[in-house]
């Protein structure tokens, strides 16, 4: 199958897995295993590794990898895999491609390295480093958040050279984000993240998919395919994102990455009776106790 037509496929909702840890620190295996299970039980087309979610910046490439093998096997070909890779060196971000490809992964998203922001023009000479040097479609994690960013243009003239970057993470801002989409949406696969809180708007501006965490799966899967229905299906989606809005917010603002991760793994818990475990260190321990009784209760109005 060509880039091309592989990166049509790729849309909905694409969630990307939390990494589990036991009271250790050590990785669970049966987290990815039970995610998988739980995303594939409600529609998902596909899921997504080493985001924010996935704790990226507390795992070896080794430990990446390990997480890969289990999460291709878990999948068995049932539902498409995308990769974020975002590694420190060259030489790791080529590895982590390449081993990937060689799973039986169906995408790769390109996100700048970790540590000190690069600039645009580096970072497009990586990109298209890795991207001829795969067969899979490339997505662009184009985040206001990672520190580095590229301009529409510079997106345009980037697939122009490397024909395989074929897709976008948008994370750069609402009216960006929509315009990028509603412009370009022929041209690139636009799929958005940011816990999907705009996603509605994004959609109607022609978005493809977005990139959530597992916590509300079963609800943002029902909102993707309401916002795609009927105008009556579409006032119901609006209604279903106003409850979900709420639990967004309250997780995006209940303090730095660490705790707003507690915060999706408890609802995560809350929603299927999978038990998260411990944490790695450094990382706060638990949640707030008065914050987790108020998002508990918040819950309820998502039932």
């Amino acid at each position: 199958m060509s880039p091309h037509t592989a990166a049509r496929s790729i849309g909905g909702v694409h969630p990307v897995l939390f990494t589990f840890f036991d009271h250790e620190g050590r990785i669970r295996e049966d987290g990815f295993e039970h995610q998988v299970a739980h995303c594939l039980s409600a529609g998902t087309p596909g899921v997504v590794l080493f985001g924010f979610v996935t704790q990226f910046y507390k795992l070896t490439l080794a430990e990446k990898l390990q997480i890969l093998d289990w999460t291709s096997a878990a999948l068995s070909g049932r539902a498409q895999l995308g990769v974020t890779v975002m590694e420190p060196t060259l030489e790791a971000q080529l590895t982590l491609c390449r081993a990937a490809e060689k799973s039986g992964a169906d995408w790769l998203i390109i996100q700048p390295p970790i540590g000190p922001a690069v600039t645009a023009e580096w970072w497009l000479e990586m990109i298209g480093y890795l991207a001829d040097r795969t067969s899979l479609p490339v997505a662009v994690q184009n985040a206001a958040i990672a520190g580095t960013t590229l301009t529409i243009e510079q997106l345009l003239r980037l697939q122009d050279r490397h024909p395989n970057v074929l897709l976008c993470k948008a994370e750069t801002g609402l009216t960006d984000v929509a315009r990028f989409a509603r412009e370009h949406g022929e041209r690139f696969r636009v799929m958005t993240g940011n816990w999907g809180a705009e996603y509605p708007y994004f959609a109607a501006n022609g978005a493809h998919g977005f990139i959530p965490a597992p916590t509300f799966v079963h609800e943002h899967v029902k909102l993707e395919r309401l916002l795609r229905g009927n105008p009556d299906e579409v006032r119901e989606a609006m209604r279903l994102h106003g409850r979900l809005l709420t639990l967004i917010q309250l997780i995006r603002e209940v303090g730095g990455v660490e705790q707003q991760l507690l915060a999706g793994k408890r609802i995560y818990q809350w929603q299927t009776g999978y038990d998260p475990g411990g944490v790695r260190v450094p990382g706060p321990a638990r949640l707030d106790p008065t914050f987790e009784q108020f998002l508990e209760k918040e819950m309820e109005w998502l039932a």
